[in-house]
C-alpha cells in the first residue's frame, strides 16, 4: 500500500571468531566440523587461519586471534592471555590424534574402518 513502509527484518551480523591453527592433520581433524559447516552454529562465523606453530606462538603474544593453537612451551608466557580449551591437544603415543577403544586395537586393524 502506498504510504506504508514494509517492516525490515534484518538479521544481526554473525559474530566472527578467528580460529588459528596449523594445517597439520590433527588440527584439521579438531576443526573439521566447523570448517566444513557440518556443525550448526547460528549467529557465529568461523574464519580459519592456518600457520606454523612458531608463527602462532608469536601471534598469540600479540593476542591476534580469538582462538589459537600454541606450543606447550609457549603456554607459561600466555596463560594470562588465553585459557586452555578442554578439547584438543596434539600429542600422544607417537604423535597426533589417538584412537580410543574399549579394547586394544592394533593400527593395521583400523584399515578400512570408519572412525
Amino acid at each position: 500500500m502506498p504510504g506504508q513502509q514494509a517492516a525490515s527484518k534484518t538479521e544481526p551480523a554473525p559474530v566472527e571468531i578467528r580460529l588459528a591453527h596449523s594445517p597439520d592433520s590433527d588440527d584439521a581433524f579438531m576443526f573439521y566440523a566447523l570448517a566444513t559447516h557440518k556443525l550448526s552454529t547460528p549467529g557465529y562465523k568461523y574464519t580459519h587461519i592456518l600457520s606454523d606453530i612458531q608463527s602462532l606462538n608469536e601471534a598469540a603474544l600479540a593476542e591476534t586471534y580469538d582462538v589459537t593453537a600454541i606450543s606447550f612451551a609457549a603456554y607459561p608466557e600466555l596463560r594470562d592471555k588465553y585459557v586452555l580449551l578442554d578439547c584438543g591437544a596434539s600429542f600422544g603415543e607417537g604423535y597426533g590424534p589417538i584412537v580410543v577403544s574399549t579394547k586394544a586395537v592394533k593400527g593395521q586393524e583400523l584399515a578400512g574402518k570408519r572412525i
